[in-house]
Order: structure tokens, then C-alpha cells, then sequence
């Protein structure tokens, strides 16, 4: 499906996942989103700023991200000298300075970061925070306020802030639990647990109007057992009400497992599913480990990167060549870093051949045997080729990890994905299956045991786009997954019907697909074209959209919370159980709600699988080495 382009695309250059600014020429990852944060010049998005942008387009693009028309007519109306000074400090730097020339003047930015980075260190406070929506909110909204501003106390924390946002959270709250009644939810659960042996067992509900935090329970890591796990999850069933769930994901231990089997004979209308960003990482782990040519490009790479970063002179050197073009860093903790290491090389071949046989680099007073194995991995034509194609196999998977991984309704394109990778590596092995039978056994394993179930197949059925699609096929599968939902899904009473329905759906009878419909295909998510075109089809209607409202990971549910914060909250905050149960409810919640408002509009739309969602940017190794320095405690999931 194509969408309507975004009109800051007419600024840049489409480089297919990544785009080049027409104005400072530089190139970076990601959509429209970033285009239009580059072009506002506002920092702490993950994207540099663009310094040759024009004042009318920078203005323009400053609106678009939410910035106010009173900033940039203060802008305006000063002189020309101090025009640009007022700009930069209200627009370029929007999110981390004050808003007013006159503040960037009397200010030492150095002396402000030394005071945020003694906050955060004295406070024990994660690095990551800087990069969050509200803090970089909060700041500018202190900027905005001027030098008045005053810090609350501690008792107008306690009594009045909390208490707000706490109405405000409940607000949310009852928006998404209402929103069920149609669209059902997805139950996630997961466990954590700290150096100290204290484990938490969090469970948090999905739907596309958002995510809501239900439970976390402290508990003894030797008393978890399969029966306490599905009592507490069952509790939370009935709590919520049991008609408002349609789906478990649960964590990937045999705890769980044999729990979540016990829920679906209680709840036989359920269906439980493994998360398949979990399965994607696993598969892609166990390439990367056992496959012993892709082994061998992966550390050749690791040396090229490693060696280049080895000291700022071997650096400045690289970036002279490949015009400031950065190379990815490996990442133990996102498996994926692994793929974007090897793009990023393969796009600077040829200025790293150059580089390797210039006087400059001859000229390096560096270790020789060093520098000849770098070269010599660089100019052999077999590594690149290499290279070439382990990006050819993984890339169709990892465009499956980003398509999951994320807080989207997804169920109604994994199979499809799915059966994109499963094409691309067929095609190797039929091509050499000496070569390739590993991956292709590894990859046959994981699709069956830790990623499909029968409910994807049957929800791509489900998606209208695909259905009308030339790449539709009537597979045994999907014949499979409609069986499925006829069998545990649908009320006895309601089976006849359902099944005449799918029949008239799988048929396309123009009562159901008019220009309206014909046209939705294109603008909306297969759940809302349901919604809105399927009442000729009720009973099918109601089954689709349940189905096609949920996600296919519950990485999500890991992002917000774990052991060691909670722990620390007690600690700082010296909180009576109330008072921290209030306070994890709305602080939670508070996550979820700030961000779903981000995503609200992308999950209306429908997912175009040629052109997947930018992978998160991750980390490289050397912040971790410092986040690490400053851990106390770590996560360990159990049996994981």
C-alpha cells in the first residue's frame, strides 16, 4: 500500500529508509518525523540539526513538531543581528536552552550540562531520561517560563501534583477500558527480579487506544509457580471482565507456559500466543552463533569498526574519506546492531578502499600487523561479497523485528511478513543448500515453535488490503487459522454465520467492497476499514476487529518497569504502601498515556511492509560502559 507523502519529503532526498537534506547535504535515518525535526532545528530527537536550513522552511517545519506561533514571531520582530541569536536559541535549540537571546548570553551552557549531569549522577538517575518527551517538555517549558520560575515544594508534590495527574491518568484509563467493549485487549505479563532476589510479577493490558498498567505484585522468586501465575493473571481476567480479553502473550519461561495453558482451558475463548519479537531475536542470535560464514563476516566487521574508532586520529581520517558517514557499533543488547553494522559498511566501500591504500593511511604510526589485517579485510573482493549476502538473508527478518517490535496492532501482518522471509531464504537455499540448510532448519524451527500461530494466518486472511492484493494466496495456513477461530473463538450459535460470512468476505462481493472500502484499503488499518465498511458482514465484523486490534510482542511491557526501580522508588521516596501504589499506578500509566499519544495517529493507518518502520536507534558499547558503571542492580528474567 502507498500513503500520501508527508510535503517535508519534497525537502529531502529518498534514500529508501534513510534521506539526504537538500540544504547541508547530509543523510540520516528515519521518516518524516525526523525530517521535520531536522529541518525545526530541534535537538534531543535523535537526529542533528540542519545549519543551512532557509528561516521560511525552518519555520514552517517548527510548527509542524508543535512549536507556537508567539516563539517565532518573538523571532521575527527582533533585529537582524540578534534575529539569528533568538532563533537559535528559541527554535535551534528549542529543547534544551531558554528561549530568549538574552539568557544564551548571561548562561554558560557548560556550567548548565555539569549541573544536569551532578543531578543525575547524585540522584541516581538514568541517562536515558534526557531523552524523553517529558523532560525535554519540562525543560522548555521552564525555558518558556523565564527566571520567576519556582520549584514546587514537596508537600504541593504530595498534595496537589500527583493528585492532578492521577485524575488525568484515570481519565485515560477509562477511555482505553471503554474502547475494549469493541476492540477487546491483549494481557502481557512478565516477571523481574533484582540482586536481591525480590521478584515482580507486572501484567498490563494492550489495545490500540492504549496501554494500561493493571498489576505489579512483589514476590519470592522460589514461590513462583505455575498455579500462583495463573491465579494472579486470572484474577486480573476477572477483574477487567473476561469478554474484554482476547489474547495472552506471556513471558518465555515454563512458568508461564504451563500457566498460560491452564488460563485458556478456564477461558477457552482466549488464545495465547509467543512474542515474536522474542522468536525474531532468538532465531537471529542463534545465526549469528552457529552459522560459521556468517560468524566470520561478523567479527571481520567488528575489527573494521573497532580499529577505526581505535583513536581520534584513525577516526578523523575514516570520516575525511566517507564525508563524516558513521559506522554502526556491535550491541549485545539488540541483536539487530549486528545488521546495522554491516549496512553501514557496505555503504562506505568504496571511501574505505580508498582510505586503505592511501599515502595518509600508509603514513599511520600504528601497529603494522594491525593495520594489514584491517586493509586486508577491506580490499577483499570475497568479504564484501560476503557481506552482501548474509544482509540479503537477514535483512528480510529484520525487517519482520522492526515491523513487531514496536506498540502497534500488528497481528494482521506477521504471517505475511513472515512468509516474505521465508521466500528470500528458500531462494538462497534452493540456490546452495549445502550452504544455507542450516539457516533454513533454524529458521523452519523458530516460525513453527516460537513465532506463528494460527491466529496470524488466519488475521492476514482477515486483512482486506492483502486480500485484494496481487501477492494474495489461498494457503493452507490461513484455511488453518479460520478453522481455528471457528473452533475456540466463535459462540456455537454464531458458527453458520460466520462461516457463510467468510464466504462472501473471501468472494469480495461488491455490496461489501464499494469505492468506499476500495478506497480504505489504501488509508486505514484493517481494523478500522472493519469497523467502518464491515456491517453488511456483523458477525464476521465483530471477530475481525477484535483479532486484528492486537499486537504480536509484549516487548512493550518490558520498557516500563522493572524490580530494581521499583525497589529504588521505596528507598527515595520513603512512601506508605498507599502512597506507592499510587504512586507506580500513575506513574505508569503516565508512561503509557504520554506514549500512545505519539503513536495514536500510526496505528490508524495501515502498515506498508516495503517500507518498514526505522529499527530504534540503539547505543553503542561505550555509553553502555558508562550506564553500567552506575547500575546497582540488573534485570534477569527468570528461566529466560
Amino acid at each position: 500500500m502507498v500513503r500520501k507523502k508527508d510535503r517535508f519529503w519534497s525537502y529531502v532526498e529518498d534514500l529508501d529508509g534513510r534521506f539526504k537534506c537538500n540544504f547541508c547535504q547530509h543523510n540520516f535515518a528515519g521518516g518524516a518525523s525526523r525530517i521535520k525535526y531536522h529541518l525545526a532545528g530541534v535537538k534531543g530527537n535523535d537526529v542533528d540539526i540542519c545549519t543551512s536550513v532557509p528561516e521560511d522552511v525552518q519555520k514552517e517545519a517548527y510548527l509542524a513538531v508543535g512549536g507556537t506561533n508567539k516563539k517565532l514571531k518573538s523571532a521575527s520582530s527582533s533585529s537582524n543581528a540578534k534575529e539569528s541569536k533568538t532563533t537559535l536559541c528559541s527554535i535551534s535549540k528549542d529543547m534544551c536552552h531558554a528561549t530568549n537571546s538574552e539568557m544564551c548570553d548571561k548562561k554558560d551552557k557548560n556550567a548548565v550540562d555539569k549541573l544536569l549531569a551532578k543531578l543525575f549522577i547524585v540522584n541516581n538517575i538514568s541517562f536515558d531520561v534526557v531523552q524523553t518527551t517529558s523532560f525535554t517538555r519540562f525543560v522548555q517549558g521552564v525555558a518558556e517560563y523565564g527566571p520567576d520560575y519556582k520549584l514546587p515544594s514537596y508537600l504541593t508534590f504530595q498534595r496537589k501534583l500527583i493528585p492532578d495527574l492521577k485524575v488525568e491518568v484515570e481519565e485515560y484509563i477509562r477511555n482505553v477500558k471503554k474502547s475494549w467493549l469493541v476492540s477487546g485487549c491483549t494481557l502481557m505479563s512478565n516477571i523481574w527480579s533484582d540482586v536481591e532476589h525480590r521478584a515482580f510479577i507486572n501484567i498490563i493490558a494492550y489495545s490500540p487506544s492504549g496501554v494500561i498498567f493493571l498489576k505489579s505484585l512483589e514476590v519470592s522468586i522460589d514461590k513462583i509457580t505455575t498455579l500462583y501465575i495463573k491465579d494472579i493473571i486470572s484474577s486480573v481476567i476477572e477483574e477487567i471482565g473476561s469478554d474484554n480479553v482476547v489474547q495472552l502473550i506471556t513471558d518465555n519461561t515454563t512458568n508461564f507456559e504451563f500457566a498460560g495453558d491452564m488460563l485458556i482451558s478456564k477461558y477457552p475463548w482466549l488464545y495465547k500466543t509467543q512474542c515474536a519479537t522474542y522468536g525474531i531475536r532468538l532465531l537471529l542470535k542463534e545465526i549469528f552463533k552457529e552459522i560459521d560464514w556468517v560468524q566470520k563476516i561478523i567479527i571481520d566487521a567488528k575489527s573494521i569498526v573497532s580499529y577505526m574508532y581505535k583513536d581520534s586520529i584513525i577516526l578523523s581520517l575514516m570520516r575525511e574519506y566517507t564525508n563524516h558517514k558513521e559506522l554502526k557499533h556491535p550491541c549485545k543488547r539488540r541483536i539487530s546492531s549486528n545488521f546495522l553494522m554491516l549496512r553501514s559498511i557496505l555503504r562506505v566501500q568504496d571511501e574505505l578502499q580508498l582510505l586503505v591504500v592511501s599515502s595518509k593511511w600508509k603514513k599511520l604510526n600504528h601497529n603494522e600487523k594491525d593495520i594489514a589485517k584491517v586493509a586486508s579485510i577491506i580490499q577483499s573482493a570475497e568479504f564484501w561479497s560476503q557481506v552482501k549476502e548474509v544482509l540479503l538473508v537477514l535483512e528480510p527478518l529484520v525487517q519482520v523485528l522492526r515491523l513487531v517490535d514496536n506498540d502497534l496492532s500488528t497481528a494482521g501482518y506477521l504471517y505475511e511478513a513472515m512468509e516474505m522471509a521465508k521466500e528470500t531464504i528458500k531462494q538462497q537455499y534452493d540456490s546452495n543448500q549445502d550452504k544455507y540448510m542450516q539457516i533454513w532448519k533454524l529458521f523452519s524451527c523458530r516460525y513453527t515453535e516460537n513465532i506463528m500461530h494460527p491466529i496470524h494466518a488466519a488475521a492476514t486472511f482477515l486483512n482486506p488490503a492483502y486480500l485484494c492484493s496481487e501477492k494474495f494466496i489461498d494457503s493452507r495456513e490461513m484455511k488453518d487459522g479460520i478453522s481455528f477461530i471457528l473452533e475456540n473463538l466463535v459462540a456455537i450459535e454464531e458458527r453458520e454465520d460466520f462461516m457463510k460470512e467468510v464466504q462472501l468476505y473471501r468472494n469480495k462481493v461488491p455490496s461489501l467492497f464499494t469505492i468506499t472500502a476500495k478506497t480504505m484499503l489504501k488509508t486505514s488499518h484493517p481494523r478500522i476499514w472493519w469497523d467502518f465498511c464491515g456491517d453488511r458482514l456483523p458477525i464476521l465484523q465483530k471477530y475481525a476487529i477484535r483479532i486484528l486490534s492486537q499486537p504480536c510482542s509484549s516487548t512493550l511491557s518490558k520498557g516500563y518497569w522493572n524490580a530494581s526501580e521499583l525497589a529504588q522508588t521505596k528507598k527515595t521516596n520513603m512512601l506508605t504502601s498507599e502512597m506507592l501504589d499510587n504512586m507506580v499506578n500513575v506513574r505508569l500509566n503516565s508512561m503509557m498515556m504520554e506514549k500512545f499519544n505519539t503513536v495514536e495517529s500510526r496505528n490508524l493507518e495501515p502498515i506498508d511492509l516495503y517500507k518498514p518502520y526505522e529499527l530504534p536507534e540503539y547505543v553503542d558499547h561505550e555509553q553502555f560502559l558508562v550506564d553500567d558503571a552506575f547500575s546497582r542492580v540488573v534485570e534477569k528474567g527468570i528461566d529466560d
